[in-house]
């Protein structure tokens, strides 16, 4: 009885040591293993700073987006995404967005995405109006995954692809602004008008009744 367990126990082993030196059961297990780490660094920081909390020192973070982006790569998509403040969450993709310039000649942003479904991380980086995509390969149906991207960086990366968009759309910030300081100085200028023509009016009320009074009293005084 104890010999029978013993080599059924020794069967068991014997297969899962067997599956666990074939990659292809290794790589889902390790995959499964890095997916939930990084979940469990990303999602508590979700709205805080990602510079106050070292984000892209950690080296979850940083060891993947090396690999992926190589030194000098790295070097720029670091420099842009240190202007972020917030590490944010849209269903499953946590991401950080750097500041943008909407001007083509210095147009740059940096974006970084992790997907939790597919725990695939991809960065892009724009500048000069062209934008660069960098994305881990994943399989799935034995078909690349093409990586998603937050509803936040979609025009921006549909305006990198398209100078005119972006010339318009610095012209639209221009004329907005423009037109918000002409409204404000419109206003300004009616309002002292208003002001000037009110005060006018009390001047010449004060002035009128004094002038009744004054004559009022002078035929009083007539004997």
């Amino acid at each position: 009885m104890l010999q029978t367990l013993y080599r059924s126990m020794s069967g068991r082993l014997l297969a899962l040591l067997l599956c666990l030196t074939v990659s292809g059961c290794v790589a889902p297990l390790l995959v499964g293993a890095q997916s939930q780490l990084m979940w469990a660094l990303l999602k508590p920081l979700v709205g805080f700073d990602p510079n106050e909390v070292n984000l892209f020192e950690n080296s979850l973070v940083k060891d993947r987006m090396t690999a992926l982006l190589g030194d000098e790569n790295y070097n720029t998509a670091l420099r842009l995404l240190k202007t972020a403040d917030e590490l944010q969450q849209e269903g499953p993709l946590f991401f950080v967005l750097s500041r943008y310039s909407p001007i083509p000649e210095v147009a740059e942003q940096a974006g970084f995405v992790w997907n939790s479904d597919t725990n695939q991380m991809a960065v892009t980086l724009i500048s000069g109006g062209a934008p660069k995509v960098f994305a881990e390969q994943v399989l799935k149906d034995n078909l690349p995954v093409v990586p998603s991207w937050p509803t936040a960086l979609q025009p921006v990366m549909a305006a990198a692809k398209d100078p005119q968009a972006q010339l318009k759309q610095a012209a639209d910030q221009a004329l907005g602004s423009a037109v918000s300081g002409a409204t404000g100085l419109v206003q300004q200028q009616a309002d002292s008008l208003v002001n000037g023509a009110q005060t006018a009016v009390e001047q010449q009320v004060e002035r009128s009744v004094s002038g009744a009074a004054g004559t009022v009293q002078q035929s009083i005084r007539v004997p």
